[in-house]
């Protein structure tokens, strides 16, 4: 067992963060700074942010994750801290970035050695000045278990590599950013383990690699919310930070509070965590914001959990816009005077695509690359599916700025990117379990000559559309089940458990589907589904048709 707690013990001896007292009564967190600790005493961290040859750059900001700074003319900076998490990092502006990578990750950060002195200097290479690109991959979750190193290998590298020789072939310069995830805590403490730093040399893709930290990347043998993400430190560096790429500024940020009381060395805390930003990370994040000036750039914000509340079918209401409340309502109040912002989150294993009322925050809430995760629930492990639990493929998010106007696709992995439609034909589905669906029984009336279409990188401002013979029906927005996901895999699954599935596989009635009733039962449907970005991507659905 010991050798199998993995570098995540190691991490203890490497940060004072460690040393931090927890406590499982989330209510304790919330309004004041998370981990209550001694105040130690400050320090004055010094030194220059230049480039490879020497020349200082100035208006860079340096930052401790708790008070920030700026370079002069001289690129000279100097930040009174106490270095509360043991590094300071550089917010690298447009036009540079690290010298140094570790792997695929620009080395934004150092270490600071109180005993070694203060002297931290920071070197930056400039970069082309071609526009922006971005794949983001939410929850590839990797373990020892059901060839997940191996999808790594032969499917989410090369599939990335891909799009990033198409994004560099059409003239920009593509990063990756990952959404969180990127191990599992749970097969860590169960023998299964797969670690932080295999993952960073596994995940060679050829663009720079900016990582977000999720429950699951956090130790599990050690509690409180600080000490519990010190291994991420001690690898990835800062857990929260911002930098700037192609005339955005980019704000990542930990909004899992993992708790995990029960942990000491060698054994396994309870993993507990809520969603949240803490008081301390909600007000460096201010202060970041306050560092941009045009408020009409593009701005990104990164994270695991989910920051706006599921979309709803049409005809219902969202009861509130923040899907968590400490934190989530006081960002959306600091960005509501940027007009564009974009927010990039996982956790889901879902995809939803939500904006603000005031349509200036959209949040693009990504099916997690490894698909169906799941089955993993159950004894002998089952490998992923290929489909999320709202049917959507697992996949990637590609944004291009090479146009005149920026460009989102969603890309399902070993699928074209044209494949955004899954079209049912009602008078062929059939599920008599409804306890997966009461959607879609026998002999439902409701359902005859009704076409339904999935469609999982709908937002709103998006068009659907259905036409029988030339004709265009009415198309509502409806919930339900996914039939594919449920015919294809949930039911022989559950056949092969005795006739159970854990609670975590059940389909999501997911908002974005949506329903046309034909006038007969075996013209063709043509669906169109028109984005935000004047793209028609259209499926025609041949009737009778069964499931694809």
């Amino acid at each position: 067992m010991m050798k199998r707690t993995y570098i995540y013990m190691a991490a203890m001896a490497i940060t004072a963060i460690t040393t931090a007292t927890s406590c499982s009564d989330d209510k304790e967190y919330f309004g004041a700074p998370l981990i209550k600790q001694p105040a130690p005493e400050e320090i004055m961290v010094m030194g220059q942010v230049k480039t490879e040859a020497g020349t200082p750059i100035a208006d860079v900001v340096v930052s401790d994750g708790y008070n920030l700074t700026k370079t002069d003319a001289e690129g000279k900076y100097a930040l009174e801290s106490s270095v509360p998490l043991g590094y300071v990092f550089v917010s690298t502006p447009n036009g540079y970035e690290p010298a140094t990578f570790l792997d695929s990750r620009p080395k934004f950060w150092q270490q600071v050695d109180k005993r070694a002195g203060t002297s931290v200097d920071f070197t930056l290479r400039a970069i082309d000045s071609k526009p922006l690109s971005i794949i983001a991959i939410a929850d590839p979750q990797i373990s020892n278990r059901c060839g997940d190193v191996e999808l790594m290998h032969t499917m989410y590298v090369p599939e990335i590599n891909r799009a990033i020789d198409s994004l560099r072939n059409k003239g920009t310069n593509p990063i990756v950013v990952t959404l969180g995830d990127l191990i599992c805590d749970w097969f860590v403490v169960h023998n299964y383990g797969y670690t932080l730093d295999k993952f960073n040399s596994d995940f060679t893709v050829n663009a720079p690699v900016y990582h977000t930290i999720g429950n699951h990347d956090n130790d599990p043998y050690i509690s409180g919310d600080l000490a519990s993400a010190s291994t991420w430190h001690a690898i990835n560096g800062p857990s929260y930070y911002s930098f700037n790429r192609g005339g955005a500024h980019f704000i990542v940020t930990d909004n899992i509070v993992y708790t995990n009381p029960g942990a000491e060395p060698g054994k396994s805390g309870s993993r507990s965590y809520t969603t949240a930003l803490t008081a301390d990370q909600l007000s460096w994040i201010e202060k970041d914001l306050e560092t941009i000036q045009d408020k009409s750039a593009p701005l990104f914000i990164l994270m695991h959990g989910i920051f706006l509340t599921y979309p709803v079918a049409e005809g219902q209401t969202v009861s509130k816009v923040y899907r968590f409340d400490d934190g989530g309502p006081q960002l959306g109040e600091m960005l509501a005077d940027f007009t564009d912002v974009k927010v990039l989150s996982g956790h889901a294993h879902k995809s939803h695509f939500q904006h603000t009322p005031e349509g200036n925050i959209r949040e693009y809430n990504y099916a997690g690359a490894n698909g169906g995760w799941w089955p993993a629930g159950f004894t002998p492990y089952r490998a992923n599916l290929p489909t999320c639990f709202d049917g959507a493929p697992w996949g990637i998010g590609i944004w291009d700025f090479s146009g005149s106007e920026p460009s989102h696709l969603y890309k399902g992995f070993e699928y074209p990117v044209d494949f955004q439609i899954r079209a049912y034909d009602l008078n062929q589905v059939t599920i008599s379990d409804k306890d997966l669906s009461s959607k879609y029984y026998p002999g439902d009336a409701a359902n005859a000559n009704v076409v339904m279409a999935n469609i999982w990188a709908y937002e709103p401002g998006c068009t659907v559309k259905m036409f029988e013979n030339g004709t265009e029906l009415t198309v509502k927005r409806v919930k339900a089940e996914d039939p594919y996901l449920i015919l294809k895999h949930l039911i022989p699954i559950k056949a092969d458990y005795g006739g159970t599935l854990n609670s975590g596989m059940a389909p999501e009635s997911t908002a974005h589907m949506f329903r046309a009733q034909a006038s007969t039962a075996t013209a063709p449907i043509t669906i169109e589904f028109h984005d935000l970005y004047g793209r028609k991507f259209t499926k025609v659905l041949n009737r009778p048709s069964g499931i694809e």
